[in-house]
């Protein structure tokens, strides 16, 4: 599909005038900046430790090489328009936004950990719990008077980025998150107030939309203030590096057809280093 079809079903999808055209201004972006941002090449050598400045973006794909593929050579795109899977937010794709600086190998241990919520008569807290932390489980759920009862789950990246605790998915893409040209695109973001609740109603799953205006007003570690959902999508000319799971680490044949399809992007492995430069 190239531009024209894109606003062509966006208009047929979206019902209201407003959300028409808000999504109709992200595809433009999308093709303005695709035409013409090129990314500076990446000054890494093989072994060398990832550092992640704040705003980086990343996406894991489930797909993973075929994912991947798709991705280069398409970009980014929502499930609106490509019949992905089905999910809270089909008009936007997701992506984790740091909110901090990062080396790449303490973020991923920060989040193959879990995420627990403490209860209580009225309150709750909630905290990510890094998985070099987890063996400490008993200590950190201990003497918690004032909570009658716990929970805990991974974490949404663990399970939709690689990680030290699943390897379902091997494919992570990590995107520029500097430049004037993202953050143009990132005023696309419905997860954030830069589009008003009733804009923002046929950009979100009819059986989620109730709680997405809820949610979105009061995050958590479990609704979390770490993730972007970015109308229609996001180019490939974004695309810096490749984290790649264990199984394709030991692929060079894999290494090799990830190069080949980005000769400009770096791939580094769970351990946070640059495998491929």
């Amino acid at each position: 599909m190239n531009k024209e079809d894109y606003i062509k079903e966006a208009n047929k999808i979206l019902k209201h005038k407003n959300a028409k055209q808000i999504m109709v201004k992200q595809i433009n972006k999308f093709y303005e900046i695709k035409d013409s941002f090129t990314l500076l090449k990446h000054n890494y050598n093989i072994g060398d430790d990832v550092y992640l400045k704040k705003g980086t973006l990343l996406h894991g794909t489930y797909k993973n090489i075929d994912g991947l593929k798709e991705i280069v050579q398409t970009g980014l795109v929502a499930a609106f328009f490509i019949q992905g899977r089905n999910s809270k937010y089909p008009s936007s794709v997701g992506v984790w936004n740091l909110k901090q600086d990062y080396y790449l190998k303490d973020y991923i241990n920060f989040y193959s950990g879990g995420t627990i919520r403490f209860g209580g008569p009225g309150k709750y807290e909630s905290k990510v719990i890094s998985y070099s932390e987890l063996p400490n489980i008993i200590n950190i759920v201990s003497f918690k008077d004032e909570y009658h009862k716990w929970d805990m789950e991974q974490t949404k990246e663990a399970r939709f980025m690689p990680s030290l605790v699943q390897n379902n998915v091997q494919i992570g893409i990590i995107f520029d998150g500097q430049s004037k040209e993202i953050k143009e695109l990132l005023k696309g973001d419905i997860l954030t107030d830069s589009i008003n609740d009733k804009d923002a109603e046929e950009f979100v799953n009819p059986k989620y939309y109730k709680q997405f205006i809820i949610d979105r007003k009061n995050k958590d570690d479990f609704f979390t203030d770490r993730e972007s959902a970015v109308l229609f999508g996001i180019p490939a000319c974004f695309i810096e590096g490749i984290l790649v799971g264990r199984k394709y680490e030991k692929d060079k044949e894999m290494l090799k057809e990830i190069k080949e399809l980005l000769p400009n992007a770096y791939i580094c492995n769970l351990d946070g280093k640059v495998i491929v430069k």
